[in-house]
């Protein structure tokens, strides 16, 4: 009885070995894959397209109407978890037709009376810090960092002049960034990510001596973007150590 019963445990052993174990491969393979390509020692290199929102402050998101957002990374992963970013980036505000009162009197066309013609555009040059978190279908990340922004603001797509001050209304302005993302690896391109982004910055473009008049406060856009990244292994593109001159013996 006893021998009989121990015949029937290693072949129930084994079968649930057999079924259990590709099982928890094909699980292990599946996590993999969804962190295909951002392994530690990649880079990646992306671009994305959205919407944006001007959500402060004063006249800069007095009735200021959605319009598109434009940005471009390069990530380093530095470990498993961790990787650092840079992203240049275009995003604009418009304004509400023939419902906001102008800020200023316009010096190149006086007889405009609301905000209509005039557009907030900003250009953001981001670095960050990410930390990235890697499922079965999805690697979530979410990061933070500052940034260079080049903010100007246009009526009839020239630059708006400050009627007290004279000043051009640009300039470029420290600011923060935060980011929370998710993307989702090809399964037939297993480098390649398909990724959804939301991003939040916080600009530091106040200055009562240059721009008496109006739009000085602080900037707050936020954007809602959908992009694809591309990994690679940086290994590849390091150079080989230079190999000795023909002709010459190693010195003995």
């Amino acid at each position: 009885m006893i021998p009989r019963l121990l015949r029937v445990s290693v072949a129930v052993f084994a079968l649930t070995s057999a079924v259990v174990c590709p099982a928890r491969s094909a699980f292990a393979a599946a996590a993999d894959s969804a962190a295909t390509g951002a392994r530690s020692g990649f880079g990646g290199i992306g671009g994305q397209l959205g919407l944006s929102q001007m959500t402060a402050a004063d006249d800069y998101s007095d009735h200021a109407v959605q319009r598109m957002s434009f940005a471009g990374n390069f990530r380093y992963y530095m470990g498993r978890s961790v990787r650092w970013q840079v992203s240049p980036g275009f995003l604009w505000a418009a304004y509400e037709k023939r419902s906001t009162p102008a800020v200023f009197p316009d010096l190149n066309f006086p007889n405009d009376s609301t905000k209509d013609n005039n557009l907030t555009l900003v250009a953001p040059v981001t670095a960050q810090l990410q930390w990235v978190l890697r499922g079965r279908t999805f690697a979530w990340h979410v990061g933070a960092g500052a940034g260079a922004y080049r903010v100007w603001v246009e009526s009839h797509r020239k630059v708006l002049k400050d009627p007290l001050s004279l000043r051009l209304h640009r300039g470029i302005y420290p600011g923060a960034v935060f980011e929370i993302g998710a993307e989702r690896f090809l399964k037939s391109l297993s480098t390649t990510s398909i990724e959804v982004t939301a991003e939040g910055h916080y600009v530091f473009a106040k200055r009562d001596d240059q721009f008496p008049s109006g739009y000085d406060s602080t900037l707050m856009p936020v954007s809602l973007r959908l992009g694809v990244n591309y990994y690679f292994d940086l290994a590849r593109f390091r150079k080989a150590a230079p190999a000795g001159l023909p002709g010459k013996k190693n010195a003995k």
